[in-house]
């Protein structure tokens, strides 16, 4: 069994048990009421500040998971005070440099059960582990230390919004610590199951930005990155070296680089500031000359089809490189 494993069985036996509690407690942000005959929508915020010694143990009990969790990543991550230290603060120290290693007071936790009634995005688009580097810098913590150290007094903020937040923020901690990783097509990222397990939470789909220039992952407010596979990766670079090549080689061919006409028009395109596709540009010029505007729609539509620039070597090379970077 894996270390992570245990974190993860705790961390589902304490969702199991919101679960149970959202039997007797609504979980909803809203509320309806009649008016005048009418359905009326309002906001309610009783059913998330509900609180309760059940509620306020299951937030303790959450929050030392975080605690715990936080130091094995802390361990993980080469941090520079030792395993046995008494010194060694889970916010400030542990919770900061997993912030600093994987920014994740931009990780964005989705609450998606479909057992609550959740509508407002501050309610069920969480960012969980935002400002939880800082000394009570979360609701969460607040609540945790305020019921941990006198409950009597404090019962009220362990309530269910504090619960269901530190529960989202151990959900984010056991996705790092499992550091699930996966092969699979590109045109699949979106059928990814991004719950991983949860019945409450999921996090977002990882962002992917030209990956084929570079193969750099992208962070975004998922946790999760893309990249190639290194071999996979190499065939693509091989393949866009040589289609560069190869248009390069085609570029230097053409006649209209004689052409004062032509250069004109790529002078004027540069001065417009916008991305300049030479070969692009040398198909327009062709086609303004072989396709003039005072022809009838479907001739020149017709002309355009079975023109050379419209069925040009790199227009179809192009179709052939889309075709391997996504299938």
């Amino acid at each position: 069994m894996k270390k992570s494993d245990i974190y993860w069985q705790t961390y589902i036996n304490l969702e199991k048990e919101v679960i149970e509690m959202s039997k007797y407690i609504f979980i909803t942000d809203e509320k309806i009421i009649n008016r005048n005959g009418l359905e009326v929508v309002e906001t309610c915020s009783t059913q998330l500040l509900t609180f309760s010694p059940h509620i306020a143990d299951l937030l303790v009990r959450c929050c030392v998971q975080i605690e715990a969790i936080s130091k094995e990543l802390y361990f993980d991550l080469n941090g520079e005070k030792q395993r046995g230290d008494n010194t060694i603060k889970f916010d400030e120290d542990c919770l900061k440099l997993i912030d600093i290693k994987w920014e994740t007071h931009n990780k964005r936790v989705l609450v998606v059960a479909p057992f609550f009634n959740l509508t407002k995005d501050e309610n069920r688009v969480l960012r969980p582990l935002k400002e939880a580097h800082k000394r009570q810098g979360t609701y969460w913590e607040k609540a945790y230390q305020a019921v941990k150290h006198d409950r009597y007094a404090c019962l009220c903020v362990g309530n269910v919004k504090a619960l269901i937040q530190a529960l989202a923020a151990l959900y984010l901690l056991n996705v790092y610590y499992r550091r699930e990783t996966w092969i699979i097509k590109y045109q699949d990222l979106g059928k990814q199951d991004y719950s991983l397990g949860s019945a409450l939470f999921s996090v977002l789909k990882p962002v992917v930005n030209q990956l084929w220039e570079g193969n750099n992952p992208q962070k975004s407010e998922s946790p999760f990155v893309v990249s190639y596979q290194d071999d996979v990766y190499k065939q693509i670079d091989d393949i866009r070296r040589k289609e560069f090549d190869n248009l390069n080689n085609y570029w230097r061919q053409q006649p209209e680089l004689q052409e004062p006409a032509f250069l004109a028009q790529l002078q004027e395109a540069f001065k417009r500031g916008e991305r300049v596709m030479q070969i692009w540009e040398l198909a327009k010029y062709r086609l303004n000359k072989s396709i003039p505007p005072t022809l009838p729609f479907d001739v020149r539509k017709e002309r355009l089809i079975k023109s050379e620039a419209w069925n040009c070597w790199i227009n179809q090379q192009l179709k052939l490189i889309c075709l391997f970077v996504f299938s």
